[in-house]
């Protein structure tokens, strides 16, 4: 709550005359003090029905020098709307408070009452609200309901809703959900409490604690990595999109553009673009050695890699590593690839032009590899196709090599490079595979949305942690299972701690995060991530992931088309419902399996990823009697969490308008948690 200002001010000769006196602020020839100054005690930003009377007075305290002045004449006025105040004149009381009733006028809008301290400049304003004329406050016009704890009300109906603190006091959660579909989209509304005492955390503290074991790593959002391939996506669907029909034409007539033929031997060196930044234009052409040939895979070795590099033993076993771990994955929960080369392989080149990416200072994280689009398309033009010249045309991946001395960008060593790569791998081959298939097999007219085809890749980061792990979906996991071994938590921080990373950033401003913006931030990564695992999770008649994913990477529409064509029409209700799990997610007493999210404990875990004991980092807003939510923005697709208590024997009534007291646009969603 923001302090009073003080808007009056004794003139010159009053503060000579106090000084010629002495200390005490009394006036020549008398002992009574001189008032110096009017604060605000309460009855501000209050929101009421047009011809109702405000639920709270309006309060002032009138002081000189910081002690309260009693018998002070205080002058109440309306300044600006419709409304009567009562008393008009009023003297301060022991306490130095004057205080006045107010009853609202007949017509909506914001009404203004000035205090002022007579024969003083000394004056405040409270500013309050009017709602409309067939808008009441709730509990005028309905009883107090006081629901059992843990119980959760979706979509509440009407402009406000009448609660009562039962014999113990109850704490409450307002969650207000935007579903506009319209991602650029946002709702500003009010919110305001009679009789509510505020509460200011998510009331989420760790269910439990386990004292010693292996140590799970913080998050680590990796910017860099985020924005390189955000960049990449973009320049996908503006530049590439328009070319799918050609690539699928021309594919089609079986014309030949190998740039990587399909029978090579090892130590045959290939010309290839490593170019990550631009599409069909200014290539990078590098030597590229065949290192190492498996089932699926061929490895190509930069020739220009910096001294100290993996040996040819190693990037074999990374052509193993691909064959028995990222591939069967990828493909068993997305689907095959294409295979426009004729080579039955991914292509895995290990550059140095990946650590150019990172800058040699200043960069927060790394980018540690990448899969472009362009790669995909033909390389030559006829008079009817356009064709994108510096394609590789093949499925391939540029990932980062060892520098140990930082020749080409920030140091890294071979276990640096094996901790990023496989989860790059498995990230980056999601996109390989949704790109290809769209443009060769599905017959889709464009990428998928940057925002879904980011959540996607997520995902396959966390399919990989369940393999690797040997834990599963569904399994609520907490801090005990990630720590019951060494391999365990090497699991969690190598493939899963950035998504945990990213959904802090979620967390920290979830009012302020659409989960299908266009802007594919970190926040909105984090939160389609783990939607989308809700999503998976909740969706009925499957026994397992994998038909979920296909679906979607499958799919010739895109973004929340996409999502209504697998999930249903009624997708919006099931991410509001997923909103409302972010909140009640393990909490005491929410038996509704609606409302849980089955794969991860997040209120038990993220305090032992943080190092402390603190609760879940859900940004809420507290919401008080005296502080009413005013002008509060929620963006669609995001939530704000508003905290509250009704004390003992009390009851509250919960309002929310829109701007001007209107009502709240339709799009906006409100559930009420009851906690405690």
């Amino acid at each position: 709550m923001i302090a009073p200002r003080i808007r009056g001010a004794l003139s010159f000769a009053v503060l000579l005359a106090v000084a010629a006196c002495g200390g005490g602020g009394t006036e020549p020839g008398g002992n009574k003090p001189t008032p110096s100054a009017i604060a605000i005690v309460s009855g501000n930003n209050q929101v009421g029905s047009v011809g109702a009377a405000l639920s709270l007075p309006l309060v002032v305290q009138v002081s000189s020098n910081g002690t309260p002045l009693s018998g002070v004449t205080v002058n109440f006025a309306v300044t600006t709307g419709t409304a009567s105040v009562s008393p008009t004149s009023t003297t301060t009381d022991a306490s130095g408070q004057a205080r006045a009733s107010v009853t609202l006028g007949t017509s909506a809008g914001s009404v203004v009452v000035t205090a002022t301290v007579v024969g003083t400049t000394l004056t405040q304003t409270f500013t309050e609200t009017a709602g409309s004329s067939n808008q009441s406050l709730a509990c005028q016009t309905s009883q107090p309901t006081v629901p059992s704890t843990g119980a959760v009300n979706a979509g509440l109906a009407g402009t406000g809703i009448c609660l009562g603190g039962g014999t113990t006091g109850a704490d409450y959660a307002l969650i207000a959900f935007n579903a506009n579909p319209d991602s650029s989209a946002i709702a500003t509304f009010n919110v305001t409490g009679s009789g509510t005492v505020a509460l200011n955390t998510p009331n989420i503290a760790p269910a439990f604690n386990v004292v010693g074991g292996a140590s799970i790593a913080s998050p680590r959002p990796n910017y860099l990595q985020e924005s390189f391939d955000r960049k990449l996506r973009e320049v996908a669907r503006e530049v590439l999109t328009p070319m799918i029909p050609t690539a699928r034409a021309r594919v089609a007539r079986h014309a030949a553009f190998n740039v990587i033929p399909a029978s090579v031997t090892l130590g045959q060196v290939l010309s290839v673009n490593a170019n990550g930044e631009d599409a069909c234009t200014n290539p990078i052409n590098i030597g590229a050695r065949v290192a190492a040939i498996t089932q699926t895979a061929i490895v190509l070795a930069d020739t220009a890699n910096p001294p100290g590099g993996f040996s040819d033993a190693e990037y074999n076993s990374f052509g193993i590593t691909f064959d028995t771990l990222i591939n069967p994955l990828d493909v068993q929960n997305f689907g095959q690839p294409s295979d426009i080369d004729k080579n039955g392989k991914i292509v895995i080149l290990f550059t140095k032009e990946v650590n150019k990416l990172t800058p040699k200072s200043g960069a927060t994280g790394v980018v540690g590899g990448f899969f472009f689009e362009r790669d995909l398309f033909p390389t030559t033009s006829t008079p009817d196709l356009e064709a994108c010249p510096t394609s590789n045309f093949s499925e391939m991946f540029y990932t980062l090599v060892p520098d140990t001395g930082g020749v080409f960008s920030v140091k890294h060593n071979k276990t640096d490079v094996l901790n990023l790569t496989y989860g790059t791998l498995a990230h980056e081959y999601q996109h390989l595979i949704n790109a290809s298939r769209r443009i060769y097999v599905n017959n889709a007219t464009s990428f998928e949305d940057v925002w879904l085809n980011e959540g996607l890749s997520h995902i396959a980061e966390e399919l990989l942690y369940y393999r690797v792990s040997g834990n599963a979906p569904r399994e609520n996991i907490n801090s005990t299972v990630v720590r019951q071994s060494q391999a365990s938590v090497d699991a969690f921080n190598n493939y899963q701690s950035d998504n945990f990373g990213r959904y802090d950033f979620f967390l920290g401003k979830p009012n302020m995060t659409s989960v299908y913006a266009g802007n594919d931030s970190l926040e909105t990564r984090g939160a389609t991530w783990n939607l989308l695992r809700y999503l998976a999770d909740h969706r009925p008649g499957t026994t397992g992931d994998a038909d979920t994913w296909f679906k979607l990477v499958n799919s010739t529409t895109a973004g929340q088309q996409n999502l209504a064509g697998v999930f249903g029409t009624d997708y919006l209700t099931q991410i509001r419902n997923w909103a409302v799990s972010v909140f009640t997610d393990d909490l005491a007493g929410v038996a509704d399996p609606t409302f849980q999210e089955p794969s991860w404990n997040m209120r038990e875990l993220f305090p032992h990823l943080q190092g402390t004991n603190s609760s879940f980092p859900l940004k809420v807003f507290p919401l008080s009697a005296q502080s009413p939510i005013n002008n509060l923005q929620v963006f669609a697709g995001g939530a704000a969490y508003i905290r509250f208590t009704v004390p003992p024997g009390g009851q509250s009534s919960i309002d929310w308008t829109g701007g001007g007291g209107l009502p709240v646009g339709s799009t906006v969603q409100f559930t009420l948690v009851r906690t405690r």
